[in-house]
């Protein structure tokens, strides 16, 4: 009798442990595919300065603070125009720029843009305050990037920039395979009346565990103890 007793009441503990180990896995698997719209304002122009060009008086370039679903993030517009503003936009990774999104990935040779300009943003002093020549650096890879991604940038008036601006070209061209998967994030503006496309820096690693596997994890310790109990009153 207690050795029936007792079979029986492991297999329905082990029979409700698998139940809730599958809800919390579906729950984490729809929490992590569901991609939703994402949220993106313009905060300040972070270490962004402005490169004297010849017909456009200054053009604004270099690392601004945006927030990207609330969170602070420093970021850069691909193209050679303000990045003030609000609006809904979709993340696009890596993965996902090698299966052809992405505003630029057009024609052939669209994801070695890409990877040119991740490159590019690899070599980004990401420090919160910056010499004036780590800044100076900053504005020109997001110059190089304008160029490398739309072909459309105003001309440098100073020709030490253009020297170091066309350094910086020649070093992104042999980086046509460079996996930036790590280092940035693609936002591409949904409305196709805004054509913006940003690139931000990755926040902290950082793996949460959802508040749905701490639900059930609390659950599954308090039937734990449950059994625990009662095993003790059945021998007993």
């Amino acid at each position: 009798m207690n050795i029936s007793i007792k079979t029986g009441f492991k297999t329905s503990f082990k029979t409700i442990a698998q139940s809730l180990a599958s809800v919390a896995l579906t729950l984490f698997i729809c929490t992590t595919a569901t991609a939703a719209a994402i949220d993106i304002a313009y905060s300040d122009a972070g270490t962004s300065i402005a490169l004297p060009t010849y017909y456009f008086g200054s053009a604004t370039a270099g690392l601004s603070e945006i927030t990207i679903d609330g969170n602070s993030r420093m970021a850069f517009n691909t193209e050679h125009e303000s990045m003030s503003g609000t609006w809904t936009a979709t993340e696009t990774r890596y993965a996902d720029v090698q299966n052809g999104a992405g505003k630029y990935n057009y024609g052939r040779g669209g994801a070695k843009k890409y990877a040119q300009a991740g490159y590019l943003f690899s070599t980004l002093d990401l420090s919160e305050s910056l010499s004036a020549v780590a800044a100076k650096h900053n504005a020109l890879v997001n110059y190089v990037v304008w160029y490398i991604m739309d072909e459309q940038v105003p001309y440098l008036s100073s020709r030490r920039d253009q020297n170091k601006a066309y350094g910086l070209y020649r070093k992104a061209g042999r980086q046509s395979n460079f996996d930036w998967s790590s280092i940035m994030r693609v936002y591409t503006a949904n409305d196709r009346g805004t054509t913006r496309e940003f690139f931000a820096v990755l926040p902290p690693i950082a793996t949460p565990i959802p508040g749905a596997l701490f639900l059930f994890g609390s659950m599954a310790l308090g039937l734990f103890g449950i059994a625990t109990r009662k095993r003790g009153v059945l021998k007993a």
